[in-house]
């Protein structure tokens, strides 16, 4: 018999929009920074501290790639904090705005995560210090670029958003 204080088998808890925010993050920027990692070093040959040096870069120019350990530091957190900023918005959007974002997290998830992309590469590394201007070349780091967007960032940040959902 299950008491009145106690939850019934298989239910959870809601998550905070804060969990959502932190796991969501985490999840995306691990795997934006294992895709970068694999396939700018591993397959294109890229020193792997060139990495995130590069999205250090971003804040404080070519002097980044002779910073050392102490750019690749910057560059990780910077990663991950712009990690957890596209989480957040996501989070806030579907919880005051556009509650089908949670209640759709897939095809929401996608979407975002294509938004994202197109986003980063055509309006953010274009004002940010290194000037990066945008481009569809080489076709197969665009292409795969894209897709760690769509099924790696946004679906992680949509389907933790969705565990926030009010429960109908």
């Amino acid at each position: 018999m299950i008491s009145t204080t106690e939850r019934p088998r298989g239910a959870t808890a809601r998550w905070t929009p804060l969990r959502a925010i932190l796991v969501g993050g985490l999840i995306a920027g691990a795997c934006d920074m294992a895709y970068a990692l694999l396939w700018f070093s591993a397959a294109k040959g890229v020193p792997w501290m060139k990495i995130p040096q590069s999205v250090a870069a971003g804040l404080i120019g070519k002097g980044s790639f002779d910073g050392g350990a102490g750019t690749v530091v910057l560059g990780f957190a910077l990663h991950w904090l712009i990690a957890f900023i596209w989480t957040a918005i996501y989070v806030f959007a579907g919880r005051s705005l556009l509650p089908d974002l949670l209640r759709k997290p897939i095809p929401y998830g996608l979407v975002y995560g294509a938004w994202i992309y197109f986003f980063m590469n055509w309006v953010v590394l274009p004002l940010s210090a290194m000037h990066t201007k945008p481009h569809f070349a080489p076709l197969d780091t665009w292409l795969t670029g894209l897709a760690v967007h769509m099924l790696g960032i946004g679906l992680a940040i949509s389907l933790n958003a969705a565990k926030t959902a009010p429960r109908s």
